[in-house]
């Protein structure tokens, strides 16, 4: 079993068909085809079958697709460790994250360690449910993590960073709200929502709910980038956090902060022992102190 074989079922894993996994891969489809029939082999079971719009994994596939991400990254933080012609980290690394963290803390974060460690290429994947973070590092989709705390989830180390402060960001022509603004004016008001189950929807619910406040979704979409674009247009208000709050503000939208204020610590999560010099650096440059004084380059928003 070699690093070759195990890209390659896991390009079929994710693409569905042989033909796309090697354009992925960048192998030709027969060279693909006897590398995985090689694999198939060494372990006793067939793990791709066959259809006609493609190739499913067998029950056998399935069941191997966690071990061979794990035995993947294994490999390569084997090649990594000696780290770059100059000493430094090399390699690949996998980072999952959420929306919001996405843009900040993660983006000036990876800005960062992109300028200190140009040999490693970063992957970054998002997913909408902080919760779903710890088991993509427990079957090695990912290697680190940024999520919003608490994170309640066995043997995954949790490093706390900072905290966002969640405000509420009303369009440009609307009359000037208080600031701090009482959570009591929202009620009734008209919102841009986000569909899902989000960390941060559900806490922003909790807080209006415990002070009687019920608003109306009036726009709701599927994809965030579109919140600040309808606030602007002058289709509701939302809530926005860190960075992305101040961005809106420079657009022309008014923020304000609540009261009472309603924030959110994230942090770093990852499995321990797992991690290779590259996950490494970028877990303590995450903890030191930036040139803004900040931890990890998030916000101390108030």
């Amino acid at each position: 079993m070699n690093r070759q074989q195990l890209e390659y079922f896991l390009a079929v894993a994710e693409h569905g068909s042989l033909g796309h996994a090697a354009v992925a891969a960048g192998v030709s489809q027969p060279s693909l085809s006897q590398a995985l029939g090689t694999l198939e082999k060494e372990l006793g079971a067939a793990l791709v079958r066959r259809v006609r719009r493609g190739a499913v994994l067998t029950p056998a596939g399935h069941a191997f697709v966690p071990h061979a991400r794990l035995l993947l990254r294994e490999l390569r933080r084997t090649g990594e460790v000696i780290g770059g012609p100059d000493g430094r980290p090399a390699g690949e690394l996998d980072l999952v994250t959420t929306p919001v963290l996405a843009v900040d803390p993660c983006a000036p974060l990876l800005g960062r360690f992109r300028g200190l460690h140009p040999g490693v290429r970063v992957r970054v994947q998002v997913t909408d449910r902080d919760a779903e973070v710890p088991g993509m590092l427990a079957d090695g989709r990912a290697e680190v993590g940024l999520a919003y705390l608490p994170l309640d989830a066995d043997g995954i180390v949790v490093r706390a960073l900072a905290e966002h402060e969640i405000m509420a960001v009303f369009p440009p022509g609307e009359p000037s709200p208080p600031d701090p603004l009482p959570v009591r004016w929202l009620a009734g008001r008209e919102t841009v929502g986000v569909t899902g189950h989000s960390r941060q929807r559900a806490l922003v619910g909790d807080h209006l709910a415990a002070h009687g406040v019920r608003l109306r979704v009036t726009v709701e979409v599927a994809h965030r980038e579109m919140v600040v674009p309808l606030v602007l247009a002058g289709a509701g208000m939302s809530f926005l956090a860190g960075k992305v709050a101040r961005w809106a503000a420079g657009q022309g939208a008014r923020v304000r902060r609540l009261d009472p204020p309603l924030r959110q610590r994230y942090g770093l999560v990852y499995v321990p022992g797992r991690l290779s010099p590259a996950a490494r650096a970028l877990a303590g440059l995450a903890v030191a102190p930036d040139d803004g004084g900040h931890v990890g380059g998030g916000s101390h928003d108030g």
